[in-house]
């Protein structure tokens, strides 16, 4: 009788210990779940963040975004073709998103670019978006640059000049010495501005300052 029960014990400790560990193995597959879908979760919030994405907006597209690719917009009616980096959803518009990583300065070529997109996605969207964003640097600042009329018509005097340009009008150069110096093709540029010697600028101030004050 005693073994019987000694038995029993045995047997039911030994369940007890096996239920035990496969508790134990399921919490640990349960963490470990939480653990990837949280990585994935942080994975998409630094893509959306990269691309200057709000919680507010509805992502349409994204580079780096596989399940939402990105969108090639090419119109032969305008002789244009843009691809932004992202496009969202706000108040009811398609909003582009140009990223810019080594760049902190607005210029005007980035200008030019998220306008173009903007006219893009009026003509195949059929709704003219108010607004774009660019988003500089590694901090990912994000400037809204607005749609207006000026900046369309601004834009438009540079496409109507490279129009001109394909058409046999000269092009107008305007070299910069610190861009000319880091170009690849300098050597064979006739149009190329150089450096001035070091020490010109200051000799040219001392010959200024030596002059009379009439």
């Amino acid at each position: 009788m005693r073994d019987a029960a000694a038995n029993y014990i045995l047997g039911l400790i030994h369940e007890i210990v096996a239920v035990d560990s496969t508790l134990i193995l399921l919490a640990v597959l349960v963490v470990m779940c939480v653990m990837v879908l949280d990585s994935i979760a942080s994975h998409a919030r630094r893509v959306r963040e990269a691309a200057g994405l709000s919680r507010r907006s509805s992502t349409i597209s994204v580079d780096g975004a596989r399940s939402l690719p990105l969108r090639n917009y090419v119109s032969d009616m305008q002789g244009l073709a843009g691809r932004p980096d992202a496009l969202v959803i706000e108040n009811g518009y398609l909003i582009p998103i140009e990223r810019k990583p080594t760049s902190n300065k607005v210029r005007d070529r980035y200008v030019a670019q998220l306008l173009v997109y903007m006219r893009l996605i009026e003509e195949f969207e059929g709704k003219k978006p108010p607004y774009g964003y660019l988003i500089l640097g590694a901090n990912c600042r994000r400037i809204k640059i607005e749609n207006s009329e000026e900046r369309q018509a601004w834009l438009q005097s540079l496409i109507d000049e490279m129009n001109s340009i394909l058409k046999g009008a000269a092009a107008k150069a305007s070299p910069h010495p610190r861009k000319c110096s880091k170009c690849p093709v300098k050597e064979h540029c006739s149009f190329k501005a150089l450096p001035a010697p070091r020490g010109a600028s200051s000799s040219a101030a001392k010959r200024k300052a030596a002059l009379p004050v009439l």
